[in-house]
């Protein structure tokens, strides 16, 4: 049950508000929205040369799109200028080798997405060292987009061989290509103090797959940015952010092998990679295990549900998306999520900055996430969606016409910060759920955390302590009990009750929710299930979870099958339901059976899905068994090319 705190009773102080008044005055919400339409607090330990950044990749063609921006005042604007003013000390910049559809005619048709080619960064890289700004250049190291689903080598080089660093190899012409592009931004006048070798290479790089890439590719590249300017830190970019399993065990391989680099590069959307305090734990942990810098080199959130009339919009984030990323769709949220991801980052002792990922890519038709002629490419690269359209606008940092939103304001306010008393309105204060008897420990099934909603359009976590006399009569309950107990949930000096109530069931299945994770070079072990599947049609996915860290995905480029189940044993008499979530989108949904097969006799349900890609929607089926009978249950999946969904939180449980 959530519980609206009234304004008056909510005075609670949560743990991130002793912070130093502007001026030495407390600010009200009043004040603060009349000075600065914000409520930003200082971040403390920010140093002075502290990478306040922005990737602006699609900003040329945004402009040629007819793209114009505006100041505080409403005056039009250059933008890099306008970035320099409010804090904005680093410009990134994404490089393909030949985006567009001919990739030998630089005049011929282009992909998009900003169409950044050498030419167009070079442009880019200018204006931000005109403006006072340094320049990250992120190597994608491919003709398009480059992402732990899609590593695909650049065209001008797949009739190369894999193996070798000698000439006729494409490790040898990346190498040399990375000097290159550095040679030209140096004769321009912008040679970037930083450079990515690769884009979220969690699972390969240029078409190498994790067995062969770390020693021979990613060790040449880097030597080539070394031998280049030794200055220049050089950033290894792993997607999934608040995944420390996955990034330990990637960093660890990259140091094991001897690959010469200074940075720890991260994505963090909280929509996708879970909630601020999973990825400050995650980051803090990275700290104390590498000596390396830490630096997010892509982040965002959204302001806004609605679209620009008559644009071609296409939002990717929605507030449907708020549960998983923790903070309201609107500007305070914005801003608020701004200063958290960075508070995390300074609060590390080899923490060195962020990257804002397109503040500025505005809805306008001439620009978009991918052309249409993009789409036949994106395809053979495990991946196709948002052809023709925009889909970044309503996580810009500007308003659909080029207006500056007042969450800009968050970069130069996390530097001076106002104190500010962080105020509860609304909180979980009922928690429902039923508990494994079966667990080897009861108590550890509990619930740890509760949300809170405040008055910086966030959730936050607060721990739970349960009475402990409540927790010993739900130990010595006997299954199908319902038990209430009374806990504390707290989080610095604020604190306030919790229920918390309970009914015993006995689960049967093993790793129901897919947390038992897989390594992170293999996401098709699934520990405790069978899977029977076309090659490549699913995956165990660390992000979008509906609860704990992992779910089971499906997708593949083409038509394909997927069966996931497991036998149970020894079953008592009684009647059963097996319960899972699932989630789609409409147009890409597969059909899937959600089933149960005992004796011969197999029942079965049609799994729906919600109204949105994130909404988890239960789906459930019941049969009946005798005492000593096995079952199997699971699901089956029939999709069609490129059709997706996700699978989470599996029980089977009597409920007769």
């Amino acid at each position: 049950m959530k519980t609206k705190l009234l304004t008056c009773l909510a005075t609670l102080l949560l743990a991130t508000t002793s912070l130093t008044a502007c001026g030495g005055a407390t600010m009200s919400d009043e004040e603060w929205e009349e000075q600065y339409g914000v409520i930003v607090p200082e971040v403390k330990g920010l140093s002075k040369d502290y990478i306040m950044g922005m990737d602006v990749s699609s900003i040329i063609e945004v402009e040629e799109a007819g793209g114009v921006f505006y100041d505080w005042d409403g005056k039009e604007v250059d933008l890099f200028e306008f970035l320099a003013d409010n804090g904005i000390n680093y410009i990134r910049v994404r490089l393909w080798n030949d985006p567009y559809v001919d990739y030998t005619d630089p005049t011929s048709a282009s992909f998009q997405g900003g169409g950044n080619d050498l030419e167009t960064d070079i442009k880019i890289a200018k204006r931000a060292v005109d403006a006072g700004m340094k320049v990250c250049l992120d190597l994608h190291y491919s003709d398009f987009w480059a992402d732990p689903d899609k590593q695909t080598a650049p065209r001008a080089w797949q009739n190369l061989v894999y193996y070798g660093n000698t000439e006729g190899s494409i490790i040898y012409a990346a190498a040399q290509w990375t000097t290159e592009v550095l040679q030209a931004f140096t004769d321009a006048g912008c040679e970037p103090s930083m450079v990515q070798v690769g884009n979220e290479i969690n699972n390969g790089v240029c078409g190498y797959t994790v067995a062969t890439w770390k020693d021979i590719f990613l060790h040449d590249c880097c030597e080539a940015v070394r031998n280049f300017d030794k200055n220049i830190k050089i950033v290894l970019h792993l997607a999934e952010g608040a995944n420390h399993e996955g990034l330990s065990s990637r960093f660890k391989e990259f140091d094991d092998a001897g690959i010469d680099y200074d940075v720890m590069g991260l994505s963090y959307y909280s929509y996708w990679h879970g909630s601020i305090e999973s990825f400050t734990d995650c980051i803090n942990q990275l700290d104390k295990e590498f000596k390396h810098d830490i630096c997010v080199m892509e982040y965002s959130y959204g302001w806004t549900d609605d679209y620009k009339e008559g644009s071609n919009q296409a939002n990717i984030y929605s507030s449907d998306d708020e549960k998983n990323g923790g903070y309201k769709t609107s500007v305070q949220g914005q801003a608020s999520y701004i200063h958290d991801v960075n508070e995390a980052v300074a609060g590390t002792k080899h923490g060195i900055g962020s990257f804002y990922w397109e503040p500025a890519w505005l809805p306008l038709n001439g620009t978009s996430w991918a052309s249409d002629d993009a789409h036949a490419f994106l395809l053979a690269q495990n991946g196709a969606g948002g052809e023709g359209t925009t889909t970044w606008a309503n996580q810009a940092l500007f308003d659909f016409d080029g207006h500056p939103l007042n969450s800009l304001k968050a970069y130069s306010l996390m530097k001076k910060g106002g104190k500010y008393t962080e105020q509860m309105l609304e909180a979980d204060t009922e928690v429902v759920q039923n508990i494994n008897s079966a667990a080897a420990d009861v108590e550890a099934e509990l619930p740890t955390i509760t949300t809170v909603f405040t008055s910086l359009d966030r959730w936050t976590e607060y721990t739970i302590k349960w009475d402990k006399s409540g927790v010993n009569e739900l130990i010595k309950a006997e299954t199908g009990s319902t038990v209430e107990i009374h806990g504390v949930a707290s989080k610095g000096k604020s604190s306030f009750d919790v229920t918390g109530i309970f009914t015993l069931y006995k689960e049967y299945l093993l790793n129901p929710g897919f947390e038992e994770s897989p390594t992170a070079s293999d996401t098709t072990i699934v520990p405790g299930w069978e899977v029977e599947a076309t090659s490549g049609a699913y995956r165990v996915e660390s992000k979008n979870a509906r609860s704990g860290q992992y779910n089971f995905n499906v997708w593949c480029e083409g038509a394909y099958t997927v069966n996931l189940y497991q036998v149970v044993n020894n079953l008592d008499a009684g009647t059963y339901e097996l319960d899972a979530y699932f989630r789609s989108e409409s147009g890409a949904d597969p059909a899937i059976q959600l089933y149960a097969t005992v004796n011969g006799v197999t029942q079965t349900t049609n799994v729906v899905y919600g109204a949105g890609w994130s909404d988890w929607v239960l789906n459930s089926v019941v049969f009946v068994a005798n005492t000593g009978d096995s079952a199997e249950v699971g699901i089956k999946v029939t999709g069609e090319a490129e059709d997706w969904a996700h699978a989470d939180d599996f029980t089977l449980a009597t409920i007769a």
